[in-house]
């Protein structure tokens, strides 16, 4: 009998044409498995596109979620009315449940399926969460050192719900009725006698859209240069932005065809839209996911709090100009006064890169305030990125690929074929400095952390001893975390280290001990681990060579 695997995503559009991966993936470690998907129900139809999915489960979640705030049913008539759609879930006794919705509640539906395995976020009765596999854990981790972060979410998922294997693009089939619908649309406009370009100037966040105005600018500039048609795309909500952006081609001088389709697509329309077009300009947007699907070539304008290595077009063939600012891309919890890094983004450059994608002029050969990227598959078989033009802070560039290795090897207990960097970190002698002095706290953490265990199994309990024992250990773990988060070097495994604390479980005092033991000692493993890589680094006249990092078991 072929394995059962149930899908859980009811966020957003984008996040479900991430799970492209994923879902290929699923049949290359389970060949002819059975995947089911549980989705809110507006996006089911963008669901159907997806492959390999033998059931779409749609519920209202949206109404779900208004209800409970609003108390319009009590939690009993709630309660009954899910139990009821969830019955047949627990009926099928799945394989494997993989949750991609990170939130107490898909928690609580993961567990109450009753799955052989789960994936990702878990709540059982006792109330507590949990993150179940390495990957789904550390895409917690991701936001707290984001400048450092190489692994696309598209790989996450992919690498989290089922594990290593060829790289499997994004694709999403549309109906030959759609695609048909879709010509028919643009043939009152131009037809196949225009080469049409996409245009997303909205997005669902206004810290994540480019200036509108600088959209027209860009336009115009790019008609100039060759004949090209425009299709903007978008909601409702967006249509103030879209008409600027449009008023503003106008007046610059734009002439090709304007072509408007807000608001008068289904997600599947808009998806053969987006795949009759050689282009899409866009915010990072669920569309651009869709186009990436599709096979249309993407220019990503990456500012605000948008992070394209975390959710930019994946699989190689797209483009993504992000500003050129130290503080970009800015934080999610950060509220940004100035929003310069829109103004980093020159409408003239921006309409060169268009060019070079739409006709094969040549790149762009100058550049100022931004970096250029091309999307690429790397010698692991994941998805990365290329810088083309501008220039990485050398501290960024060195930790982001040091750690793409390191947490490759740790997870998937592989050697990266990613090649290491050439040379020390710009702060080696500093990060060197931090590691001695962190392996004997370390030690001394995991001391702390084995003489709780031993006290724990004393009759009486200890409980004098215990408390003082306790609050050390509480001392000790909080100068570590403080020192170690100060450096690149030893940031994310302080990160991944106050994560697992948070998670330590066990249902008496011992095995509670004991999982906060397991914590430091997997901790102090990696620390080692990279302490014994630094120290490897030797710097003579400006190189360095380093000897392979090894791996914990």
């Amino acid at each position: 009998m072929s394995k059962q695997v149930l899908l859980i995503n009811i966020t957003r559009m984008g996040d479900l044409v991430q799970m492209g991966a994923l879902l290929q993936r699923l049949q290359h470690e389970w060949p002819g498995a059975a995947v089911d998907l549980v989705v809110d129900q507006r996006f089911a139809s963008v669901a159907s596109l997806l492959p390999h999915l033998r059931h779409i489960v749609g519920y209202d979640f949206h109404r779900l979620v208004d209800e409970s705030r609003a108390q319009t049913k009590d939690v009993v008539a709630l309660y009954r009315e899910m139990t009821q759609w969830a019955a047949p879930l627990i009926e099928a006794h799945y394989d494997r449940v993989i949750n991609l919705t990170f939130n107490r509640r898909s928690g609580l539906l993961a567990s109450y399926v009753g799955a052989k395995e789960i994936r990702g976020i878990a709540a059982p009765k006792d109330g507590d969460v949990a993150i179940h596999n390495p990957w789904m854990a550390y895409l917690t981790d991701v936001h707290s050192q984001r400048q450092f972060n190489h692994f696309n979410l598209v790989d996450i998922y992919a690498l989290g719900g089922s594990g290593p294997g060829p790289f499997a693009p994004l694709s999403i089939t549309i109906p030959p009725s759609t695609a048909q619908w879709a010509r028919e649309f643009l043939s009152p406009h131009g037809g196949d006698q225009v080469p049409w370009m996409a245009v997303q100037v909205g997005a669902s966040d206004p810290i994540k859209a480019w200036w509108p105005e600088l959209f027209g600018q860009t336009l115009a500039s790019l008609s100039r240069q060759t004949k090209v048609g425009y299709v903007f795309i978008g909601t409702e909500e967006e249509r103030k932005a879209i008409l600027t952006a449009q008023r503003t081609y106008r007046q610059a001088g734009g002439t090709g065809p304007l072509c408007e389709a807000i608001g008068r697509t289904t997600l599947p329309q808009l998806a053969a839209l987006l795949g009759q077009c050689r282009l899409l300009l866009t915010n990072d947007t669920g569309p651009m996911h869709l186009a990436v699907g599709v096979g249309t070539p993407v220019v990503d304008l990456s500012v605000g709090h948008v992070d394209f290595r975390e959710t930019g077009p994946y699989g190689p063939g797209h483009w993504i100009v992000q500003p050129d600012m130290a503080c970009a891309p800015c934080g999610f919890d950060q509220v940004c006064f100035h929003h310069a890094c829109n103004d980093r983004l020159v409408p003239d450059q921006i309409a060169a890169l268009c060019l070079h994608v739409l006709t094969g002029a040549a790149f762009p050969q100058t550049t100022t305030g931004v970096r250029i990227y091309r999307s690429r598959v790397d010698e692991d078989g994941l998805g990365s990125y290329q810088l083309c033009a501008g220039r990485e802070d050398p501290a960024v560039t060195w930790y982001g690929r040091f750690w793409r290795r390191f947490w490759f090897e740790q997870f998937i207990a592989l050697s990266s074929q990613v090649p290491q960097n050439e040379g020390a970190p710009p702060d080696w002698d500093d990060a060197l400095l931090l590691l001695d002095h962190l392996t004997p706290l370390a030690a001394r953490l995991v001391s702390r952390a084995e003489e709780l265990v031993r006290l724990t199994t004393q009759r009486p309990l200890p409980v004098a001893a215990l408390q003082r024992m306790h609050q050390c250990e509480r001392t000790d773990r909080q100068e570590v975390i403080a020192l170690s988060l100060q450096s690149p070097a030893t940031a994310s495994l302080t990160v991944a280290l106050v994560r697992d604390t948070h998670s330590d479980d066990g249902n008496e005092l011992t095995a509670m001990a004991q999982s906060r033991l397991a914590t430091y000692q997997r901790w102090q493993t990696r620390l080692h681990q990279v302490a014994a890589y630094f120290r490897s680094l030797q710097k003579t006249h400006g190189r360095s060579r380093a000897i392979p990092m090894a791996r914990s078991a």
